[in-house]
């Protein structure tokens, strides 16, 4: 992987992390696409390590709020949305940690990308409809319950699929199961923090015991890629979605998961 290879996979896997479009999907997209080689581990943690920069960067207050909460040194609400963050981590947590690998090396296909890509598109698009169809229940995140909080930690772990998109999915259950756009973004990338983290950590272990050089030039050009490029999409999301609707998103994902289809066959 060359210098301009590491900026344009840093700023897509920044980019597409958090905007409902699945970063894996991208980085299997591209290189099959260009006929570059597949992102490596090394480059994996870098970027993993970068997009948990950005979120953790723009939502530390938030994360900080909810800390004291849970310790009892802070708003209890504050401490109760802290909870629901860490119980719908449990579920990603414990599926990536015993399915990881397989997950990588039976799953990881062009193929399987493309249709995860079609279906979850198709899914959010629906989603929204229906938001703007029925009146949303749920408008801010400490009115965010205990059943919501369940139905979006278990389709997070979706997410593992190549393909699906965490944020995509998450958001999508979140406007199924009556959150506001707003909210079911906002909850999603709260919720990214800890799931990121741990996806940061799983892979930064997994290089670290196979000896992997992460402290090369294009390393660190694809993680401050992906981290100034995460903090872009975060902030643009949170910005426009209260005018804008998930559509575009759906109907993206629907012609790129075509266009990789079109192009493994």
């Amino acid at each position: 992987m060359n210098m301009l290879q590491a900026l344009i996979l840093g700023v897509i896997q920044g980019l597409t992390e958090f905007l409902p479009i699945s970063s894996s999907g991208h980085l299997i997209l591209v290189p099959t696409m260009f006929g570059w080689e597949q992102d490596g581990l090394a480059f994996d943690t870098a970027v993993h390590l970068g997009t948990f920069f950005s979120v953790a960067a723009v939502f530390w207050k938030d994360a900080w709020r909810m800390v004291l909460g849970v310790v009892g040194k802070g708003d209890r609400k504050e401490g109760r949305l802290g909870w629901m963050i860490v119980a719908s981590t449990v579920p990603i947590v414990i599926v990536g940690g015993l399915f990881g690998d397989v997950i990588d090396t039976v799953l990881r296909a062009p193929i399987v990308a493309a249709w995860s890509l079609i279906v979850w598109g198709v899914i959010l698009g629906a989603a929204d409809v229906l938001t703007r169809i029925r009146k949303p229940s749920v408008r801010a995140d400490h009115a965010v319950g205990w059943r919501h909080t369940i139905a979006i930690g278990a389709a997070q772990v979706l997410a593992l699929i190549p393909g699906t998109s965490r944020s995509g999915v998450t958001m999508s259950m979140g406007l199924l199961t009556g959150l506001d756009r707003r909210t079911a973004v906002r909850f999603s990338f709260l919720l990214s923090m800890p799931s990121v983290g741990a996806a940061a950590v799983y892979v930064l272990i997994k290089s670290l015991q196979s000896g992997v050089n992460l402290l090369t030039p294009e390393m660190l050009v694809g993680f401050l890629a992906a981290a100034l490029s995460g903090m872009v999409a975060i902030r643009l999301l949170l910005r426009v979605i209260e005018r804008w609707s998930f559509m575009p998103f759906a109907l993206y994902r629907i012609a790129l998961g075509v266009i990789l289809i079109l192009h493994v066959l």
